[in-house]
């Protein structure tokens, strides 16, 4: 690629990188999503295969498996301010009914559902506080039982127009828009 690509203005994908980042470097997280094939030297590894950047409904599968899916949403502009932004980070957690129960006393989904809480809600995490709006058990038509918490933050909206490598386009476009 011609562009920087690690190193993009964006403050959606920069905010995905940071939660991926902290949900894997919680050992409660790591333990609970109960996934046998990754290396628990190298958690990382759970993005894509328990951990997912966007908002995923597991399909049908040989192993049951646990998930936390999340994404990161520009709501527009605050009412009357130019400025600042809402945006919502919403989490989802599917948890095969096979692995429900834990040691713990409690259910997997309700288990990881609060320590997602406990990890971003009122937290500056992601830099702007992050409070709780919604907090929802439910099932798929499947075999998974799910927990949705879903997060509001106020940012600053970016001014600023978002272009990447301009004179590329430009060529490319023949100066049209």
């Amino acid at each position: 690629m011609k562009r920087d690509i690690q190193n993009i203005d964006d403050d959606i994908i920069r905010k995905k990188r940071i939660i991926e980042q902290t949900l894997y470097s919680d050992e409660d997280i790591v333990e609970l999503l109960d996934n046998p094939d990754i290396d628990p030297s190298c958690p990382e590894e759970l993005v894509y295969s328990s951990i997912y950047p966007f908002i995923r409904i597991p399909g049908t599968q040989d192993k049951s498996k646990n998930f936390i899916t999340f994404s990161v949403s520009d709501m527009g502009r605050m009412p009357n301010n130019e400025v600042m932004k809402s945006q919502y980070v919403q989490f989802v957690v599917f948890v095969h009914k096979d692995l429900v129960k834990t040691k713990y006393g409690m259910a997997r989904h309700d288990c990881l559902g609060y320590l997602i809480r406990d990890i971003f809600n009122l937290s500056n995490v992601l830099g702007p506080q992050m409070n709780l709006v919604s907090n929802v058990e439910a099932a798929t038509d499947t075999d998974y039982i799910t927990r949705t918490l879903k997060f509001e933050l106020v940012d600053d909206n970016s001014t600023k127009p978002f272009r990447t490598n301009p004179r590329e386009y430009d060529r490319i476009l023949g100066g049209r828009r």
